[in-house]
């Protein structure tokens, strides 16, 4: 599938049989969430958003993790469940808007299982290549009501963080 994507926010999709889809994301529905520095345990959860809209669905854009030491990182869509962890306030990408995301943001997660892994991709770190990670998703990742995206690192980390940035759709079919 072929995406246009005009000036004013509007895209058109073409898909491989020629059929073509247009859409519009209103300006005040992207959005951007970030953890805090944090320890990692093994195995745990740096990030974790979950959209709480039943109308909407949210468009993850692209997934960031850093990691201060060698390890897999697992991008994974958990199940529903009661999740707890440091509450992250998402910051609307158009800076004059007032809306709030409809969503439930934490970082250093507990309550969640890594299941419905969709990517493990590894940092590199060394003193002198100390660098983050980044998976683009370009919207491709749509989460429907009480679905999530996560990022888990399988080693622990002593300083860790993550990020991740998605737009809100309304849910109708195409």
């Amino acid at each position: 599938m072929a995406t246009i994507i005009g000036r004013t926010g509007q895209t058109m999709d073409i898909r491989g049989d020629g059929a073509v889809t247009t859409h519009r994301v209103e300006e005040d529905e992207a959005f951007g969430w970030t953890s805090a520095t944090a320890n990692i345990d093994a195995n745990d959860t740096v990030i974790l958003v979950t959209n709480n809209s039943d109308t909407k669905h949210l468009h993850i854009e692209q997934m960031y993790v850093y990691s201060d030491v060698p390890s897999a990182l697992d991008f994974f869509s958990p199940a529903f469940a009661t999740f707890t962890g440091t509450a992250i306030t998402g910051v609307a990408m158009n800076r004059a808007a007032t809306t709030v995301a409809p969503v439930t943001a934490l970082g250093d997660t507990s309550g969640d299982t890594l299941a419905n892994i969709f990517a493990t991709l590894y940092s590199n770190e060394t003193a002198g290549d100390q660098h983050g990670v980044w998976l683009n998703l370009d919207g491709g990742l749509i989460l429907g009501y009480h679905d999530s995206a996560a990022i888990a690192i399988v080693a622990a980390s002593a300083v860790a963080n993550g990020y991740i940035s998605g737009y809100f759709h309304d849910n109708h079919p195409e």
